[in-house]
């Protein structure tokens, strides 16, 4: 009977990581960032995993200022809404790395893959 106990009680653990870690995949794959710049006349949104969804130029900002600059506002305000998408990305796999608990990595593993193909569009 004790023979059974360890995997019974290691299939418990992972069925309740696998409960807290779904949902926090879930959610973090469908968030979007957006960032601006050249004082809110570029405006630009990226998927959970960085992937640029859309630019937005003001036409003042297209009036204002050269092509350099414009350019520069742009890479700018992309750039930025990367880098809250990645510090979420972070966030989100501490969160994963709390729910699973420290021996259930290759379920972390698992959820961050599946992360990936949910925030790329594909179906995990």
């Amino acid at each position: 009977m004790d023979e059974m106990w360890e995997p019974r009680t290691s299939a418990e653990q992972l069925a309740a990581a696998s409960a807290k870690i779904n949902p926090i995949v879930e959610s973090w794959s469908a968030r979007t960032f957006t960032a601006t710049s050249a004082d809110g006349g570029v405006v630009a949104t990226v998927d959970a995993v960085g992937s640029l969804l859309s630019l937005d130029i003001s036409a003042l900002s297209r009036r204002r200022h050269d092509g350099v600059t414009l350019a520069d506002a742009v890479v700018a305000a992309v750039h930025a809404a990367e880098e809250m998408a990645a510090q979420a990305k972070a966030a989100m796999s501490a969160e994963l790395d709390a729910a699973a608990g420290h021996h259930l990595g290759s379920l972390r593993g698992d959820a961050q893959r599946d992360f990936e193909a949910r925030a790329h569009g594909r179906t995990p």
